[in-house]
């Protein structure tokens, strides 16, 4: 009896330990995609439609389109929009960038609330120019500025140019709308695209 239970346990150990390994190794007898699956998994889905894989040049030319976007959104004492950026800068840019918010910051110390907003929207992009390791890319943005600006009150509200609760539409507080043409060179470092200078071409004032 004891022998028949001995080889019983036994046996319920060793088909126990048969379905731990084949649990954990059934992801090696999957079927592996084809390579023209492999394709469609990589490529980026959006609204249920296949978009095609994204090529690096499409990355630097969205990398330098964000950076511009939010480069040149703010409000007053606000300097997130460049602070934000650094990390997309080259170590000369960056250098200057600090530089610049500090000035900013202590011109700002003395001097009463100000309340408006500036927000950038991106029109479209181009390439100037395109080698190994610098890039030029021409952006043109739509800028509005607002006469009012978002403030911690008892929660985030907006206000007008005085400080006074607005509820009414956003679009009324747009003073006027620029267009502005601006160029960025951007530098690979390493494996990395990162913006080494911002200018300012041409500017548009369209009401």
């Amino acid at each position: 009896m004891r022998g028949i239970l001995i080889k019983s346990a036994f046996f319920i150990i060793l088909l126990f330990l048969m379905i731990g390994f084949l649990f954990f190794r059934k992801d090696e007898y999957k079927e592996k995609p084809s390579e023209e699956q492999s394709q469609i998994q990589q490529e980026e889905v959006q609204d249920g439609k296949v978009i095609r894989e994204l090529t690096e040049e499409d990355k630097i030319k969205r990398l330098a389109e964000t950076f511009a976007s939010i480069y040149y959104s703010y409000s007053w004492g606000n300097f997130s929009n460049i602070e934000s950026q650094y990390y997309q800068m080259t170590d000369e840019m960056m250098s200057r960038a600090k530089e610049g918010v500090e000035k900013m910051k202590k011109n700002n110390e003395n001097q009463s609330q100000k309340y408006f907003t500036v927000r950038a929207s991106l029109i479209d992009s181009e390439f100037l120019s395109y080698n190994k390791n610098i890039v030029k890319i021409g952006v043109n943005l739509s800028i509005d500025n607002f006469a009012g600006a978002i403030v911690q009150r008892d929660t985030m509200v907006w206000v007008d140019e005085i400080g006074n609760y607005y509820n009414g539409d956003l679009k009324n507080l747009i003073t006027n709308t620029i267009n502005k043409n601006i160029q960025i060179e951007l530098i690979k470092i390493e494996d990395k695209w990162k913006v080494d200078e911002i200018m300012e071409i041409e500017l548009r004032i369209k009401n």
